[in-house]
């Protein structure tokens, strides 16, 4: 809560009691289409006639904004959208916002002691299910958890395009590579780039029809499975991109032993996930890491000392590190 630097410890524990009602102002913002309805600079009366809005209530909730930096208010009585707000809308991070506020998403943080006090997963709890159980039971939550997914793979993939590592790379596997976003971002930048999407076979079936709709010709193909049972063979690099944070040790480790199985001789492994860094800063990986408590049975986020433990339990060994984007890193392993 940005409401000018806190005078006092008791201030300062206010702002970081308000999370919860910066998130739900976000989330409420994406839902009601806020930064997509201003194209152009409009008065709190004209954006309660677009979105269909009280708008005294609507006025409060654009105060919130602009006291967070993502709304300006003109003395004209206008708002307008600034750099950071743009993020709000469709095709930035909206989804993502949609998904943090959403109540599938919410509640298991009310059960967040219950994690802490039994290692167990707080979402299972909360909804009698485990994450990927409920997503396949629930097409809805699935579609949102998807789209929540892709919103930050993309700026992510963009970086992961312009990798030198990549260059010579002839055919690619993107493990548990949800609706194709990543791979569908390699194979448009990277003309010479054939690629394989794995992932289960009701996520594969909606992003086959985004492949054969993207004009790559014959360049792609779709695989339907359970990555820890087979992959396809022969690829000259395997991309894991935030699959081993949602799970222990030990799967992991049987995953990235079938990625080392399955690879050509000489193949590559790429791991893009964030990396506890030293000391006890406040990072977006660190609170991940207790977002992966709530929501997984054993997923968490790992320092590098862990990861390099982790592939060498696998028989493999960490050559590279390179920072990507939002909090994430590639991990060459070989």
């Amino acid at each position: 809560m940005q409401f000018g630097p806190p005078r006092d410890a008791q201030g300062q524990f206010l702002q970081l009691l308000g999370g919860k009602w910066i998130v739900q102002a976000l989330a409420t913002a994406a839902e009601l289409g806020v930064a997509d309805a201003l194209e152009q600079p409009q008065t709190s009366q004209q954006l309660a006639a677009r979105l269909s809005c009280h708008e005294p209530s609507l006025l409060r909730l654009l105060r919130v904004l602009v006291g967070e930096g993502l709304l300006e208010h003109g003395a004209d009585g206008r708002f307008a959208l600034t750099a950071l707000g743009v993020h709000l809308k469709q095709g930035h991070l909206r989804d993502l916002a949609l998904f943090v506020g959403s109540p599938s998403q919410w509640l298991p943080w009310t059960a967040l002691t219950y994690a802490v006090r039994t290692g167990e997963s707080a979402f299972e709890k909360v909804h009698g299910a485990r994450l990927f159980e409920f997503l396949a039971s629930n097409p809805g939550e699935a579609r949102l958890y998807d789209s929540a997914v892709d919103a930050f793979t993309t700026a992510q993939a963009r970086a992961l395009v312009d990798s030198r590592e990549l260059d010579d790379v002839e055919h690619v596997v993107d493990v548990g590579g949800g609706r194709g976003t990543l791979l569908l971002e390699l194979l448009q930048h990277r003309p010479t780039l054939r690629g394989t999407l794995v992932d289960r076979a009701d996520v594969v079936a909606a992003a086959a029809q985004r492949f054969a709709d993207s004009g790559l010709d014959d360049r792609w193909q779709v695989f339907a499975g359970n990555f820890f049972e087979t992959l396809p063979d022969g690829a000259d690099c395997y991309v894991i991109k935030h699959v081993l944070h949602n799970w222990g040790d030990e799967q992991a480790i049987h995953l990235l032993r079938r990625c080392a199985e399955a690879r050509r001789p000489g193949g590559k492994i790429f791991v893009v996930e964030g990396i506890l860094l030293p000391g006890n800063r406040r990072d977006e990986t660190r609170l991940m890491d207790l977002e992966m408590l709530v929501l997984t049975a054993g997923g968490r986020e790992r320092s590098k000392p862990e990861f390099r433990k982790l592939f060498s339990d696998a028989g493999l060994k960490l050559e590279r590190t390179q920072s990507l984007a939002m909090g994430a890193w590639l991990m060459v392993v070989e």
